[in-house]
């Protein structure tokens, strides 16, 4: 009788447990007014999935555009082809340093602890492999991947400025200086024809993103200022692109895909003077003993530079000029660490032009890249395009953000954001990127994408 009584008890439990259980109101998965049948993502390096010095196929995977169209699959996106590479070692042709870059590029950067020049064990950022992936050889057209069958989507292309969204020669290797891409050459649809405008228009998109300006200004500033500003030669790596150039490409590149009918949303630029690729060595790095600083004192006792025990700032090479450096400037990740340590850079060897930004060159990048924003901001405000806000979104990342529990900041390998490079986002970066697409997606086309 208890058996039967207990087992009538813990029956009624369950019933009105399960009566009673908390029903969630999920939103139903929904495009909104967005049309996501055909998707493209036009854009530079953040578009590409660059990461860790080098572009992957990993990386290319992990990218914001093939997450988006992740999302986009249960919405009535066809497909989404994305000109992958074959290897995950990661190809970089560093054409700067080597010889041989296009047949042995770099590979991408790994956390390596090893013994310093001091004898020192340290963990930093070194290549995972002597060459990277053999993919960008112009002169091997086996490694072209394009086909009359096949239609590329993504179209993120690492390095590319505004200027050469329709410059045919992107895909030509006419020289190691202005307007070539090696990562475009592989799947143009037409060599030296081709240019990413017209991938665009082949593509016939329904749907874009669009990420384009960073390059514009970050190649100048990676290039420590090396370059010119307001220089009619646009086209050359190392110089920012002129206001009137930006503008007119990007007003082309948009009126193109209105005539497609084509809906989507742009990126305005991120702050690239915030990135820790110019944060992470100080400018007063150069730590002396006093019986260093008494030599660096009699070496420099005709320039008057005054040495002292502990920190004090680099010695930097300024055009004709042999100065020490100021707070407002900034030491690149391109600077040989050993060379600092071991080798005297900095102290009795300045430090070329080429690895510190001054104030002036910092200046520069800061009010062009503001400009770019204002004609980003104007164009799309003219076509009721979104814009999705990464120049707000990373400025949060100066001080501490935390996100989904997670935090993040723009500290160099601990921050949780950048990849080894300094300059691009990692997995997790690229992820937080999409979440910013998305947001302003759902907004401005009344979407639910989680």
């Amino acid at each position: 009788m208890k058996k039967l009584f207990y087992l009538i008890f813990f029956s009624f439990l369950l019933i009105t447990y399960l009566g009673c259980k908390p029903s969630f109101d999920i939103p139903t998965k929904s495009a909104g007014t967005a049309n996501f049948k055909t998707y493209v993502a036009i854009g530079g390096s953040f578009t590409s999935g660059f990461a860790d010095g080098a572009l992957s196929k990993q990386g290319q995977l992990a990218s914001y555009p093939n997450l988006l169209a992740t999302q986009f699959k249960s919405l009535g996106l066809d497909s989404f082809n994305i000109p992958l590479l074959k290897g995950d070692l990661g190809c970089y042709p560093d054409i700067e340093y080597r010889q041989g870059a296009w047949t042995h590029p770099l590979s991408r950067y790994g956390l390596i602890t090893e013994i310093d020049c001091k004898g020192n064990q340290v963990m930093l950022p070194e290549r995972i492999a002597q060459y990277g992936d053999n993919e960008l050889d112009f002169n091997n057209k086996s490694l072209r991947i394009a086909s009359p069958d096949i239609i590329f989507h993504h179209l993120g292309i690492p390095g590319l400025k505004s200027v050469y969204l329709n410059y045919s020669n992107l895909s030509y290797h006419l020289d190691d200086i202005s307007g070539y891409s090696p990562y475009y050459w592989r799947f143009a649809t037409t060599e030296y024809l081709s240019t990413v405008l017209s991938e665009v228009m082949r593509a016939k998109p329904t749907f874009y993103t669009m990420e384009i300006g960073m390059n514009d200004v970050l190649n100048y500033a990676t290039d420590g200022g090396t370059g010119k500003v307001n220089s009619p030669f646009i086209l050359y790596d190392e110089n920012i692109t002129t206001v009137a150039g930006f503008q007119t490409a990007v007003k082309q590149l948009l009126d193109s895909i209105q005539l497609l009918g084509a809906k989507g949303v742009i990126a305005n630029i991120p702050d690239v003077m915030d990135f820790p690729f110019f944060h992470t060595i100080k400018y007063d790095s150069l730590n002396l003993t006093q019986v260093r600083a008494d030599e660096l004192n009699i070496f420099y006792a005709a320039k008057g530079f005054h040495f002292v025990a502990g920190i004090n700032p680099f010695v930097v090479k300024d055009g004709n000029n042999i100065r020490q450096m100021k707070p407002n400037e900034l030491v690149t990740l391109k600077t040989n660490v050993d060379s600092l340590k071991c080798h005297n850079l900095g102290a009795e060897v300045p430090l070329p032009d080429k690895y510190y930004m001054d104030s002036t060159e910092i200046a520069s990048v800061i009010s062009y890249t503001q400009q770019f924003n204002e004609i980003i901001k104007q164009e799309a405000a003219s076509r009721n395009i979104g814009v999705v806000d990464l120049y707000g979104f990373m400025k949060k990342l100066n001080g501490k953000v935390t996100i989904n529990g997670i935090e993040f900041s723009d500290e160099f390998v601990t921050g949780g954001f950048f990849s080894l490079d300094g300059l691009h986002p990692n997995y997790r970066g690229q992820a937080l990127i999409a979440n910013e697409f998305i947001k302003t997606i759902n907004k401005n086309f009344n979407a639910v994408i989680p």
